[in-house]
């Protein structure tokens, strides 16, 4: 741990100590984490409007059916014999890499399946 690290956790523990964070609005309610503040007010806005009309994102989309592929084709492995698998898993394989130049933030991609 670097000395600013221990110097914030020093000065965390002392305001504690005195009572600042007592009585702050919405304290033992759990955090409202739907929308990201850090994302820009527009898309913010965008987002906002897609979901509560029952709509997402294409890549969000196309992640799920990637899911559901993924779980069917681990489910049928022992049923459809090892070269049926890999190129199934191939085919799978192709989407995932389209799906990752898609998404737009690195943390959604998806792996690709191992053999």
């Amino acid at each position: 741990m670097d000395i600013w690290n221990l110097v914030a956790d020093r000065k965390i523990r002392e305001a504690m100590e005195e009572g600042a964070f007592d009585g702050l609005e919405g304290a033992g309610h759990p955090l409202d984490l739907e929308e990201n503040p850090y994302l820009d007010p527009a898309l913010r806005m965008a987002h906002r409007l897609l979901r509560n009309n029952g709509f997402a994102p294409s890549w969000i989309l196309e992640g799920k059916d990637l899911d559901g592929d993924i779980r069917r084709l681990r489910a049928s492995r022992e049923q459809c014999g090892p070269e049926e698998f890999r190129r199934r898993a191939a085919e799978l394989n192709q989407r995932i890499l389209a799906y990752n130049l898609k998404v737009p933030v690195p943390s959604a991609q998806k792996l690709p399946l191992k053999d």
